[in-house]
């Protein structure tokens, strides 16, 4: 979703959210000041999230010093022991939560046995998708359901501000590719697991990148944005896999 008036251009949720962590680089948060001068209503919703960001700080930064509860990491590794008929569904809701949680107070990483060879290195070597958008995403949808043996599909993530720009499936793994209202590049890797469980975010050169691994599913995403543009994607783009 995005603002636009004849006084100033487009700017897109996840702007306003780096705007308020002071992650923009400086000629596109001069864009974004100029913007929420002139707009009151843009200005506003800023201040809504401001002080959803107070609101949150003061619940969560208590944590921020304590060890990661040990029940939240048995969970996380018990996800590889569930009954085989039950719902990846299932799994899918407790890995979201679980994930989230792990990421608020550890700080933005957790993992349990970092996975044999450099998934990132592979996720960000293959950023390089088709600039054009499929017209019929069934058979994206069907690849990316038999590369990581589960029915997935590819999410929307519209409602963050961010369209589908391409899909890529090569060597066992599939990219797609999103950008926003400033062109930027969002991407998801996703390939199969090899078993292990891994929540980490970091930053690489410019890019900030979140690994989600669960059993099953191993999803790196990668872009210029805050820490918590990315939580939010992230969040987004698992769950909207399967919905």
């Amino acid at each position: 979703m995005s603002d636009h008036t004849p006084n100033h251009p487009p700017i897109a949720e996840v702007d306003l959210h780096a705007f308020l962590d002071g992650e923009l680089p400086e000629d596109r948060a001069r864009v974004v000041e100029a913007a929420i001068l002139a707009d009151p209503a843009l200005a506003d919703r800023l201040a809504a999230y401001e002080a959803d960001k107070a609101m949150m700080k003061r619940l969560y930064s208590p944590l921020i010093e304590r060890p990661v509860p040990q029940h939240l990491i048995d969970l996380a590794k018990s996800a590889a022991d569930a009954p085989a008929y039950r719902p990846w569904a299932d799994w899918r809701r407790l890995g979201a939560v679980a994930a989230v949680v792990l990421l608020l107070v550890s700080g933005g990483a957790y993992m349990a046995h970092r996975p044999a060879g450099d998934v990132v290195q592979m996720a960000l070597a293959a950023r390089d998708v088709p600039a054009s958008v499929p017209s019929d995403l069934s058979p994206y949808n069907a690849a990316l359901s038999r590369i990581v043996a589960l029915n997935i599909k590819v999410p929307d993530l519209s409602r963050a501000g961010y369209r589908l720009a391409g899909v890529k499936v090569a060597d066992g793994a599939a990219t797609v590719a999103y950008r926003d209202a400033a062109d930027r590049l969002f991407t998801i890797y996703l390939r199969h697991s090899d078993g292990t469980v891994r929540f980490d975010q970091f930053k690489r050169d410019n890019l900030r990148v979140c690994v989600w691994q669960d059993d099953q599913l191993s999803m790196v995403m990668a872009g210029e944005m805050s820490a918590a543009v990315m939580q939010k994607l992230a969040s987004m783009a698992y769950v909207g896999l399967t919905a």
